[in-house]
């Protein structure tokens, strides 16, 4: 199963952010092998609220 978790980095030693469409970061983990995708997310946490 794949898990996207909010973060302030993209790495799995990373801070979770609290603010899931503003987050600068999210992480994906793969539960079953571990493998982890780092995905910028820095374009939309000044997005407009609604």
């Amino acid at each position: 199963m794949k898990v996207a978790v909010t973060a302030t980095g993209t790495t799995l030693d990373s801070s979770v952010d609290p603010r899931f469409g503003r987050a600068p970061y999210i992480v994906i983990v793969d539960s079953e092998t571990m493998d982890k995708e780092g995905l910028d997310n820095q374009a939309n946490m000044n997005d407009l609220k609604g």
